[in-house]
């Protein structure tokens, strides 16, 4: 609930802080998020968030006791929604190809990972603390997942950590170029990509399904 000093005073805004109560957190971090992917941190205001939610700033503080609390939201957002289907995916049954092919998939699709919120994240977290910790948390425990494949495929540890950091390293870096690449073009070049970065016989055909 806000506090008096919060309230605002004319019935207009009375009536938009009482219409604020309808939005809902997944409302407020929505757009979060979509400001930090278009124009970065800086632009992830109280002002312009509840502009675009239709709402006064006053409507704000029904959901957050401040911007602070928002952005740790919006860093669980990214957590849960481009980590763990991640994890998931390295952690289920499967042979390892099997697993490393879920994952591939993932970050082909795009449907369970945006590649946009990765690097907006990540931008953010040049700046921040905060976000600089829980990015660098969350890389380890992705490259963790990708050891402990590469370890049930049978690599000993220290190729299994170089060939978890390649693949890794290679996707984070791939987003943060902004290839201009089509959907398509990348589908055709996945076996050979996992191949090279797994050594699986499994892909050693380019050109299998």
């Amino acid at each position: 609930m806000p506090n008096a000093a919060e309230r605002v005073d004319s019935g207009s805004d009375m009536l938009a802080e009482r219409d604020a109560e309808t939005l809902s957190t997944r409302d407020w971090i929505n757009a979060a998020k979509a400001l930090l992917i278009r124009e970065g941190i800086d632009a992830v205001k109280v002002d312009r968030i509840a502009r675009m939610c239709g709402v006064t700033r006053g409507g704000f503080y029904w959901r957050f006791r401040n911007r602070a609390e928002l952005l740790d939201e919006l860093l669980n957002e990214w957590v849960q929604t481009n980590t763990t289907p991640l994890l998931d995916a390295l952690n289920s049954t499967g042979t390892p190809a099997e697993r490393f092919e879920r994952v591939a998939s993932l970050w082909l699709e795009e449907t369970q990972f945006d590649p946009r919120f990765d690097t907006a994240v990540r931008g953010w977290a040049v700046h921040d603390a905060r976000a600089a910790d829980v990015v660098r948390r969350i890389d380890q425990q992705r490259v963790d997942a990708f050891v402990a494949l590469f370890l049930d495929a049978g690599y000993d540890p220290t190729i299994a950590l170089v060939r978890a950091r390649t693949t890794y390293f290679l996707q984070v870096g791939y987003y943060a170029l902004a290839l201009d690449e089509t959907r398509e073009a990348r589908r055709k070049l996945r076996r050979a990509y996992s191949y090279v970065l797994t050594g699986f016989a499994e892909f050693a055909d380019p050109e299998g399904d």
